[in-house]
């Protein structure tokens, strides 16, 4: 199996392509060291060894940036013996993973992306070429890493069962509702993004926009209220019915959302931070308008928005625009984005009407 420089320069956490002797033959991250044993803190020597060749799964202490962290570490053993290591800290782990893994997953599809770029040259066009082996390995990764994801997903999701009697009492057993909803798309979500190599269909059906927009609203009231930020939802006196998948949906409008949030947190104006999300109809289109007072945007980042990879974040992906950009596409709409620095940003979504 060959993983390509491109890829593997892209890769947002520790790893190594090991030969039998342990020699370190490529990593995503600079290192002075070739062996990859030398990175391992010598009380976990020992347990390196055996766990090497009986554990597909095993946590060491590595030095990373002259630092031992824990990671988890994933392996992945070719028949010519070279190994495949793939290390994620263990800290924050449910997090982490969720973040890191759906940010490789698209980092290793960006082989598209390539080929359809011009400049692109056919040596890297070879390089980027994922065998089929390699999406099978990937596969079995993803599995392992996906099993601990939804190990503390099932813990929450026990908890607001538990709970919702008694929001029931109060009249509030519709929130309860929405985050069991929400937890069962972060599962879909998990697989969604992780098995690249197995697509699955998504379900479209006839929805309403006033329903999805008030869903997700409510869903980031308290996040709202925690951030100082004024959330207002405006509906749209018809209702605005279309052909859609409501969890792609919903995904996009998580991400508007959570960016407008983050613009917001990135202004230092004083002012009060708003965001208006509402539901409008013209003609034979519908339209959902996300709408911040943040800190807007220059024509050079709107120009890159939809560039699989492109942040202007220290934490960002850059998959999160494209992967919205897709999906609205894909409903045969459109995203439209009006934005000025210091003055804020507007994304309209245009969908077409059932007739």
């Amino acid at each position: 199996m060959h993983l390509s420089g491109v890829v593997l320069e892209k890769l947002p956490f520790p790893y190594y392509f090991i030969d039998e002797n342990f020699k370190i033959l490529s990593s995503s991250i600079q290192s002075e060291e070739q062996i990859f044993t030398r990175l391992i803190n010598q009380k976990d020597f020992e347990l390196f060894h055996l766990a090497f060749f009986d554990k597909n799964v095993f946590d060491l202490y590595l030095k990373i940036q002259e630092k031992y962290t824990p990671y988890r570490v994933y392996k992945i053993l070719e028949e010519n013996k070279h190994c495949h290591l793939f290390c994620f800290p263990v800290e924050s782990e449910s997090e982490q993973l969720r973040n890191t893994v759906a940010q490789a997953e698209r980092r290793f599809l960006q082989t598209s992306t390539l080929l359809s770029t011009k400049q692109t040259k056919p040596q890297e066009i070879h390089e980027v070429t994922l065998s089929s082996d390699y999406l099978a390995n990937v596969g079995k990764l993803a599995a392992g890493i996906a099993h601990e994801i939804r190990n503390p997903l099932t813990t929450v999701k026990g908890f607001i069962q538990l709970l919702k009697p008694y929001l029931s009492d109060i009249g509030k057993e519709q929130y309860a509702n929405i985050a069991l909803a929400e937890l069962n798309r972060a599962n879909d979500l998990i697989f969604e993004f992780l098995d690249a190599a197995k697509p699955r269909e998504h379900k479209k059906e006839n929805l309403s926009l006033n329903k999805i927009v008030k869903e997700i609203s409510m869903l980031y009231e308290s996040e709202a209220i925690l951030r100082n930020v004024e959330l207002e939802t405006k509906l749209s006196e018809v209702e605005p019915i279309v052909f859609a998948d409501a969890k792609q949906l919903k995904q996009v409008l998580v991400n508007l959302l959570k960016n407008a949030l983050e613009a917001i947190e990135n202004h230092e104006s004083g002012e009060v931070g708003r965001i208006q999300i509402s539901v409008e109809i013209k003609e034979s289109a519908s339209y959902i308008v996300v709408k911040d007072n943040g800190c807007g945007m220059t024509n050079e980042t709107i120009e890159n928005l939809f560039m699989p990879f492109y942040s202007t974040k220290q934490t960002g992906t850059g998959i999160g625009l494209p992967i919205c950009k897709k999906i609205i596409e894909e409903h045969e709409g459109q995203i439209h984005i009006n934005s000025l620095p210091g003055k804020g940003t507007i994304f309209k979504i245009e969908l077409p009407l059932l007739s």
